[in-house]
């Protein structure tokens, strides 16, 4: 990560739990399961990191294993560890307490927001949903895990970067009252209140996941009805417009037209050929996405912040970043973090900027 946060980098080994930093990614998929807390007796088949944002900024976690009872070794694996937990949890709950506070402590300095953990539970299960799964489950509570700002509440700063493998899904919820106000990267799956990313289709860089979410009216769900009130009320004055329009058409027909209303006309003409030649406003719907934003950096001079582009665009941080990744895997801009903001700039190769230059000339 590049703000060194570390995160449950945990391996349950005969009850014993191991941290290490997550700034060194894993290299395999089974590293990743057990780097995120897998008891070594057990392969699990799926990993589920699932956090419920609280009102206050809190978030309850838990982190399930999920194996498949499909043959006899894995299904005594399972219930060997399911005795050991149901017999004696306290070992793996303090273990796994004293490196989730450790980690909880470098969350803290890094994005300098109080953090505490607390609550800490194991258990086990089994499930049936066409297979039969054994399931073991950690729960904990981290206090200060989002940033509180009015009626909204920031979420992700404190995993930025987190590694998910094929096998490893996140979840992040939120509570009744609020409504999602964006989320980077565009989740590979939403459902009520919940916005979900699989290992297998998503990969956090810098900056990410992040959500937003908010109790005072403004998330998504009601910026689109109040989108749909607006088409409404347009298509109804539309509607008026050309009735009276069409009363009045006939009555000014035969009016004569006076010289000073013909050279208005002949300076309008004029006015508007000359808008042609203009350069394109960065805003202009008739361009795409990618052609907005490398038409913006023309007119920052080829450097600019990417909340600009937010700012300048009215895009949401979703759908900026997505662009952005676009642009910067054609090798049409560049980025790199400034702090805390992440910088655009148009690439310094000759060749490259030729590429970038035709492709905002051309639009």
């Amino acid at each position: 990560m590049n703000r060194g946060v570390g995160l449950l980098v945990l391996l349950v080994c005969v009850g014993t739990v191991v941290a290490a930093p997550i700034a060194t990614a894993q290299s395999s998929g089974s590293d990743s399961a057990g780097a995120l807390g897998e008891p070594e007796e057990i392969d699990a088949d799926e990993t589920r990191l699932d956090i419920s944002l609280q009102s206050d900024g809190s978030a309850e976690w838990t982190v399930e294993f999920w194996v498949r009872l499909d043959d006899q070794e894995s299904t005594e694996a399972f219930e060997s560890i399911r005795d050991d937990i149901d017999n004696d949890p306290e070992p793996y709950t303090e273990r796994f307490a004293e490196r989730i506070e450790n980690t909880v402590s470098t969350a803290t300095a890094a994005t300098e927001r109080e953090m505490t953990v607390d609550e800490f539970a194991v258990e086990t299960s089994r499930q049936s949903l066409g297979s039969e799964y054994g399931v073991v489950r950690y729960s904990f509570r981290w206090t200060g895990f989002a940033a509180t700002d009015g009626d909204e509440l920031h979420a992700g700063d404190a995993i930025e970067g987190l590694y998910l493998d094929d096998e490893t899904r996140l979840s992040i919820g939120w509570p009744e009252e609020y409504e999602l106000v964006s989320a980077d990267p565009d989740p590979d799956d939403q459902r009520d209140r919940t916005v979900i990313w699989h290992g297998s289709e998503t990969d956090f860089v810098s900056g990410e996941p992040r959500v937003a979410v908010s109790a005072g009216g403004l998330g998504l769900a009601t910026i689109a009805i109040g989108a749909a009130a607006v088409v409404v009320a347009i298509g109804a004055g539309g509607i008026w417009w050309y009735r009276t329009r069409s009363s009045t058409a006939s009555e000014s027909t035969d009016a004569p037209t006076s010289p000073a209303a013909g050279e208005a006309s002949e300076a309008d003409s004029r006015t508007a050929a000359a808008g042609t030649d203009a350069t394109p406003d960065p805003r202009d719907d008739l361009l795409s996405n990618e052609e907005q934003v490398l038409r913006l950096l023309e007119e920052y001079d080829g450097r600019m912040k990417q909340q600009t582009v937010v700012e300048e665009l009215e895009w949401t941080d979703a759908k900026t970043s997505k662009v952005v990744s676009t642009l910067r895997e054609e090798g049409k801009l560049e980025s790199f973090r400034l702090g805390r903001e992440n910088v655009l700039s148009l690439p310094t190769d000759d060749e490259t900027s030729d590429t970038a230059a035709d492709s905002i000339q051309n639009g």
